[in-house]
């Protein structure tokens, strides 16, 4: 019998899906506040604090959002190499519960952990060492919590149910977020401010936790149908690794599977680098401050959930394929204009950092606007700079015409200058400078053309600063994320057999975490050599890449084939057990 809708399923069933979808709920937390929002953002400034704007190890420049790259990497790495053998067993004995339970405790206590960074003496180096640890249990949990997918719902349903869990994690990743970004927006000029960023670290790890209970209560284990029965620790890793050779050399009867992976493995990178980095990477590269980032990652989320499931509706009119296919066009499209992504140049009065305005004696001027300077190295000597043209400098306070133009000069000449500084009325009306490290100054990097050609033809004509050009790219992420990793999962789930699942799909998550290998490497080695946006732009590469050989898979030879497979299982299981009767 076939389904058209999960309405039409029995009342068991649908709250086994809804149990299913509450996991992406519960670990999405993870994914928006601790590895996107909040805890990326935090970390550079942690870099920054400690060790400055970049740092050199082993011959290699290291900024703090590359650094956090290597956290990905490392993470990602282990699981990668782990999965598939824990996955041959998971199809053996019945333990895909008991690993979800474990990958969801290390997950959520290292990220709890995080809280206490503040309290050492390196704590970029202890939130490092907590995320990577924490992005284990992340990444690891995924893997079998994916490989439940064929066993709670029929292959015609795979899309929607699917997609319903993507949509699930987005809205409760959202709900979670809010919060996060309202305690941060009340507190962030108080002394308080860097205690509440990191109890919303830590409250990451309890949500996660508490609401996976629900899914670990209430999704049964998958059946087994070729068990290893009276296994000890010595014979499980042998039936593990046997398992797996025979995997290897089984995997030339599924060439669709092959097909797709190496697909997914080349557009899955992509997808996966541009989410982990884009935090850091509005940091460090654009500097837009904490809250701004966290209120459009929040959009995301929710445009996202509408985004899953309308991709689900395209998928059914033009196939899972087809959809797919178009979401990486628009994957491709983000990136090319997230590379072009730059302040303007400030032109009025008050959009400079300074604002200096002409005494009411008109003997000199009065500092109107100041930014808040922060604990960089950088900063540190900047501020040097201008306490050595008035020892009580700041808001509110009256410079001579000397001091003035003084302030003006070292802004426009410094090294250490990333302000802009201009000057109304008076002898200095119109003047201005601008720093060399200002955000809005580009050129001497191999593709800063690009985003100076947007800038002068697009951006500027509609007035649209960095922040807005990046909340607008922000809401056409969330239109497609949702969709691509939604669709991605769900088409392998159609092509792959159901009595391997954990087998399978350890494999799926053996790519997806390779994947998210390579792409940050390749974004630390082209940032060490060029800078972030040349390695922004290197993942337009592996997307395109991908969307090519995706046309190459045929989804209907996979169903078939894992079809086949199937019945042939299961009829093993049912002579094992005439056999025994």
């Amino acid at each position: 019998m076939k389904f058209s809708s999960v309405s039409e399923l029995t009342a068991r069933q649908r709250k086994i899906i809804r149990a299913w979808c509450m996991y992406d709920w519960a670990n999405s937390a993870f994914a928006t506040s601790g590895g996107t929002a909040i805890f990326p953002v935090y970390f550079v400034f942690a870099f920054n604090e400690s060790l400055g704007e970049s740092a050199s190890f082993l011959g290699m420049t290291f900024t703090g959002s590359s650094t956090w790259s290597v956290g990905i990497a490392l993470s990602t790495a282990f699981v990668a190499l782990t999965s598939p053998a824990l996955g041959v067993l998971a199809d053996r004995v019945a333990i895909k519960k008991a690993l979800l339970w474990t990958y969801t405790i290390v997950g959520s206590v290292f990220t709890v952990l995080a809280f206490f960074s503040a309290y050492t003496a390196q704590p970029w180096a202890w939130l490092f060492g907590t995320f990577l640890l924490a992005n284990v249990g992340f990444a690891g949990g995924l893997v079998f919590y994916n490989a439940f997918l064929p066993h709670i719902a029929p292959r015609e349903l795979l899309d929607d149910v699917s997609s319903r869990g993507f949509a699930y994690g987005y809205v409760g990743g959202g709900l979670l977020l809010v919060v996060h970004l309202a305690a941060i927006c009340v507190t962030q000029d108080t002394d308080i401010a860097d205690l509440v960023t990191r109890v919303s670290i830590a409250s990451v790890g309890f949500w996660w936790f508490g609401w996976a209970v629900w899914t670990l209560k209430v999704v049964p284990e998958p059946p087994i149908y070729n068990p290893a029965e009276g296994l000890t620790l010595a014979r499980s890793a042998s039936v593990a690794f046997r398992g797996l050779a025979r995997t290897f050399r089984e995997m030339r009867g599924f060439k669709v599977i092959l097909v797709y992976l190496a697909a997914y493995l080349l557009f899955n990178d992509g997808i996966q680098t541009v989410t982990s980095i884009a935090g850091a990477y509005a940091a460090d590269t654009i500097r837009l401050p904490l809250i701004f980032n966290m209120g459009t990652i929040l959009i995301i989320q929710f445009v996202a959930a509408g985004g899953a499931m309308a991709f689900a509706r395209l998928a059914g009119l033009i196939s899972t394929k087809g959809a797919l296919g178009v979401s990486l066009v628009g994957w491709s499209l983000i990136v090319l204009f997230g590379v072009a992504i730059i302040p303007l140049v400030p032109t009025e009065h008050d959009q400079f950092d300074y604002q200096l305005a002409q005494s009411a004696d008109a003997a000199g001027y009065v500092v109107e606007v100041a930014p808040e300077l922060g604990d960089s190295p950088a900063d540190k000597l900047w501020e040097r700079e201008i306490l050595a043209i008035d020892e009580e400098f700041g808001e509110g306070s009256v410079l001579g015409m000397r001091q003035a133009e003084r302030l003006l000069e070292r802004a426009g000449d410094s090294e250490n200058s990333a302000y802009g500084v201009s000057a109304s009325g008076g002898a200095l009306d119109g003047r201005t400078a601008i720093g060399s490290l200002h955000p809005s100054n580009l050129g001497e990097g191999p593709i800063d053309w690009w985003p100076i050609m947007v800038r002068d033809r697009i951006w500027e004509p509609l007035g649209m600063d960095a922040g807005y050009q990046w909340l607008t790219l922000g809401v056409c992420v969330g239109l497609i994320l949702g969709g691509s990793q939604a669709l991605a999962r769900s088409l392998f789930a159609q092509i792959m057999p159901e009595t391997r699942s954990a087998e399978f799909f350890s494999f799926f998550g053996f790519m997806s975490r390779v994947s998210s290998v390579f792409g940050p490497i390749l974004y630390v080695f082209a940032t060490s050599v060029y800078d972030t946006r040349v390695a922004v732009a290197s993942i337009l590469v592996m997307l395109i890449s991908g969307a090519i050989v995706l046309k190459w898979v045929n989804v209907e030879e996979g169903v078939e084939a894992a079809a086949a497979e199937d019945a042939r299982a299961r009829a093993r299981e049912l002579d094992r057990q005439s056999m025994r009767a």
